[in-house]
């Protein structure tokens, strides 16, 4: 879906890592975008689900939601 059709959509309240946020993105992907968060290197948990990457464009994200994206990082 294009950026601007989502942004059409009106906006639900989703909690990102801890963050309250005012989105339109409906899908883990839509969310990603809309956060400009590019790659595919990202663990997300919506409402303490992990939700896979073969599924992040048909999860549906709900007003209320709390997601958290993560990113593996190296390090010892």
């Amino acid at each position: 879906m294009q950026k601007a059709a989502v942004q059409e959509r009106p906006a639900i309240a989703l909690t990102v890592n801890g963050e309250r946020r005012s989105l339109h993105a409906r899908t883990p992907r839509e969310l990603l975008a809309e956060l400009e968060l590019e790659g595919e290197f990202f663990a997300i948990a919506v409402n303490r689900r992990v939700i896979t990457k073969a599924r992040w464009n048909e999860a549906v994200l709900r007003d209320g939601d709390s997601v958290e994206i993560v990113t593996p990082r190296q390090g010892g």
